[in-house]
């Protein structure tokens, strides 16, 4: 029965298991509140925290801010592309009759 669901049913699987892990990661990449509450040192601060430190109650350091948003984009843009090749096969096998 193992055999089976790995063989066969697991590979129709890809496009939904690329999928989830794009959310996934992108989850735990953007994850804000949960680090907030429970991190207390600097040092351990997640990057969405230290982002929120460039925005101000009446100034933003938009040069700087920016410049971490690129940055802390290319990990996910790179996990995307990795998972793209899924993601579109899923999308064409469910268009074709």
């Amino acid at each position: 029965m193992w055999t089976t669901f790995w063989r066969i049913i697991f590979p129709l699987l890809a496009p939904i298991n690329a999928t989830v892990g794009i959310l996934t990661c992108l989850w735990a990449w953007n994850d804000f509140l949960l680090p907030l509450v429970v991190l207390s040192s600097p040092s351990a601060q997640t990057l969405p925290l230290v982002q929120y430190v460039f925005q101000g109650q009446f100034s933003t350091n938009y040069t700087l801010a920016f410049a971490s948003y690129l940055m802390a984009l290319a990990p996910m843009v790179l996990v995307y592309l990795f998972a793209q090749r899924w993601v579109i096969s899923g999308v064409m096998r469910g268009s074709v009759k």
